[in-house]
């Protein structure tokens, strides 16, 4: 399939807010329980063995907002630090920097026996009487790995607000542990009481089964239909006729972004509208040409929360339905969003979908962004102006 033509004089900069908007504050009130509840809505699946770090205020948000959230898999013990410092790593690059964060270890080890509970460095403790000769006490596990990373947020500045061990659908805070007594039952994860899932539900957030069903939604497996692929020729044929009847570049634009602007109404959070193919082959050819795209980073880069989603819902849409050929601008976007929404591991796998279908420097230059953890508002900040970006 041939690609569009570009219009010879078309306005390669998308026009820039001042600042990013912000959308609706869902700012997330809720106690570390809720948070606990909600790991799979915010990271996207539902994590295992893993250590997740969410971090609350910073880059201009307020103090519970959350800004930032960082998922590493579990190594062995012995790497308590090295894998504290990997995941505070990309933390400490945020400016201004988070408020506060909470840590979170997902395992199914079972309790520790120790000799005695080690002192969180958040709290004194004084000495009890009757704990003297107890030499075998259930511990929470992996508590040397919280620690490593409340002492890495400390010499950050930043507070830790709490941390969780979340096993077998049930959830225990670290500093509530009984020094004496040790680990208690825990308490059971209410996944339907808590706001954080509510919310995340609300905006037609989309949890997978696994990690790898997560990179599955980046590399689609069914085949385009015919009637896609005719549609898209159309679509390509309509663009090429303006350019060919003398239809001014930048209005090939607006009326290009008119169609994207369509499509992600109706990919809107609560919206029952579907694209037909000849819509999405439409909004496939019109992302082809570079102010559209550009212009497309610069809507996600101030989008608010609905707006996120939206343009989330729409990208995945679109790199599903569309010929490899046109997927690697939606495969690039939904990167993007993605990262921005916090989604790493889809993040980099839709990236790497871009890059394998249509290589461009602005593909590679985001994986190498992210290959090196650059905070999402950064990123943000970035695109609000992509061809500058692009051209640095």
């Amino acid at each position: 399939m041939s690609r569009s033509r570009r219009p010879r004089h078309q306005p390669r900069r998308a026009p820039a807010r001042s600042r990013p908007r912000r959308g609706p504050e869902t700012v997330l009130r809720g106690g570390p329980h809720e948070f606990a509840a909600a790991l799979p809505e915010i990271l996207g699946f539902p994590p295992r063995e893993s250590l997740v770090l969410i971090c609350l205020g910073g880059a201009g948000r307020p103090p519970r907002r959350m800004s930032l959230n960082l998922r590493v898999d579990l190594a062995d013990p012995r790497h308590d630090r090295l894998l504290a410092a990997e995941v505070l790593s990309p933390v400490s690059r945020i400016a201004p920097l988070p408020a506060a964060a909470l840590v979170v270890v997902v395992t199914e080890d079972p309790d520790d026996r120790v000799a005695r509970i080690r002192t969180d460095p958040w709290r004194t403790l004084v000495p009890r009487p009757d704990a003297a000769g107890r030499p075998d006490v259930p511990d929470l596990p992996r508590r040397a790995l919280v620690h490593a990373c409340i002492e890495e947020l400390s010499a950050l500045g930043i507070e830790t607000v709490d941390a969780v061990l979340v096993r077998a659908d049930r959830w225990w805070s670290y500093p509530d542990v009984d020094p004496v007594t040790g680990a208690g039952p825990g308490e059971a994860l209410d996944h339907e009481g808590s706001r954080l899932a509510g919310m995340a539900a609300l905006r037609g957030t989309v949890v997978a089964a696994d990690r790898e069903a997560v990179v599955a939604q980046a590399w689609p497996r069914t085949p385009v239909t015919r009637h896609m692929e005719t549609a898209c020729r159309w679509a390509d044929g309509e663009v090429g006729d303006l350019v060919d009847a003398g239809v001014a570049g930048p209005e090939i634009v607006d009326r290009c972004w008119a169609a994207v602007h369509d499509a992600l109404a109706a990919h809107a959070p609560g919206s029952r509208a579907a694209l037909t193919d000849d819509a999405a082959a439409a909004v496939g050819i019109a992302l082809q040409l570079v102010p559209v795209r550009d212009r497309a980073l610069t809507f996600v880069a101030t989008a608010g929360d609905d707006e996120s989603a939206a343009a989330q819902a729409l990208w995945t849409d679109l790199n599903v339905r569309l010929p490899a050929g046109l997927a690697g601008v939606p495969a690039l976007l939904l990167g993007y969003t993605a990262w921005l929404q916090g989604s790493g591991v889809l993040a980099v796998a839709a990236l790497q979908r871009s890059h394998a279908v249509d290589p461009t420097p602005m593909a590679e230059m985001l994986l190498q962004l992210l290959a090196v953890n650059t905070p999402p508002d950064v990123l943000r900040e970035l695109m609000i102006d992509p061809e500058d970006a692009e051209v640095a």
